[in-house]
């Protein structure tokens, strides 16, 4: 459902509110909408609502393609089910403190680096393991190791704001699944690249890559690059502050992390019913449930292996 919200005067011209929603999701998936219909438009906040603007000149044609659109799929999604015992998964409430303390407690079980830990030896990113003996399971099992206190703090909670605000886009179960396969597959291209006797471990190589997803989210939201310069200059940053952290953080995962990011939420941003589908809570614990057997099989495959 479209609803009209007040004219707001711009000093260079006059634009108008085209829809308006409480929702931030469904507001991007109208800018979505627009942008692959190339109509100039904005998003901006207006009391406790988001609302898609253009230029006064354009309402019309705006209205016509969000209706269109609304009209296309008004059956999808299916109404909303009750979330009973899962309200973390229900109105965009990502779990992101309690992932993050388990992250801090299994630190506590792994340890720092050492040559005679065990959990190094069978789970950290080793381009001799991987690339000789194919136990490419190390690209997401490294992600859950970490180097030092100052390491996986730091990743947590920066990690933790950047991963629950693209949570609050896509929702948990989506945007953990995302998550891990960008800096699952930032890993293996980084191996490649660093041969067999490359070795590293960290989470910071995910929270890069959801850096990556948002700047590629708001570069198609944006219709252009403009849309880039904001979270591509937060990455620049964090980059700046965890590339050289320490001898078994990785300045290459971190950068694949960035461009793998940016490509998969460019892809997810032009295929909007990903975002309708998000809508329901059972399929956003189903994805948030296969994100956990990837990390927890990955593990298992490292024990057996």
């Amino acid at each position: 459902m479209i609803s009209e919200a007040p004219i707001i005067n711009n000093i260079n011209n006059e634009t108008v509110a085209v829809a308006t929603t409480p929702s931030y999701q469904q507001a991007c998936l109208w800018s979505l909408v627009l942008c692959a219909e190339n109509l100039p438009h904005n998003l901006q906040r207006y009391q406790q609502n988001w609302q898609v603007v253009v230029s006064g000149k354009l309402i019309e044609q705006a209205r016509l393609i969000l209706a269109d659109f609304e009209k296309e799929n008004e059956n999808w999604p299916p109404p909303r089910e009750k979330a009973v015992g899962f309200g973390l998964f229900h109105d965009r409430h990502p779990p992101t403190v309690l992932i993050m303390g388990i992250m801090l407690i299994f630190y506590t079980v792994t340890g720092p680096w050492s040559e005679h830990s065990s959990w190094f030896s069978s789970g950290a990113l080793s381009g001799e393991q991987v690339l000789d003996h194919g136990r490419w399971w190390r690209a997401i099992t490294a992600l859950t190791l970490h180097a030092n206190p100052v390491h996986v703090v730091s990743n947590a909670i920066i990690g933790g704001v950047v991963v629950h605000f693209l949570c609050k886009i896509l929702g948990s179960g989506l945007g953990w699944l995302l998550v891990i396969s960008a800096g699952a597959l930032a890993n293996s291209i980084n191996i490649i690249f660093q041969g067999r006797y490359h070795n590293s471990v960290g989470f910071s190589t995910a929270v890069f890559a959801a850096i990556g997803i948002l700047s590629g989210l708001e570069m198609k939201r944006r219709c252009g690059f403009k849309g880039l310069l904001l979270p591509l200059g937060a990455g620049i940053s964090l980059l700046a502050m965890l590339g050289s952290e320490g001898q078994h953080t990785d300045l290459g995962a971190h950068l694949w992390g960035l461009g793998t990011g940016g490509l998969t939420g460019r892809l997810v941003a032009g295929y909007p019913p990903l975002l309708r589908w998000g809508l329901s809570y059972k399929i956003q614990l189903g994805l948030f449930v296969l994100s956990c057997f990837l990390v927890t099989g990955s593990w298992w495959l490292a024990g057996t292996g």
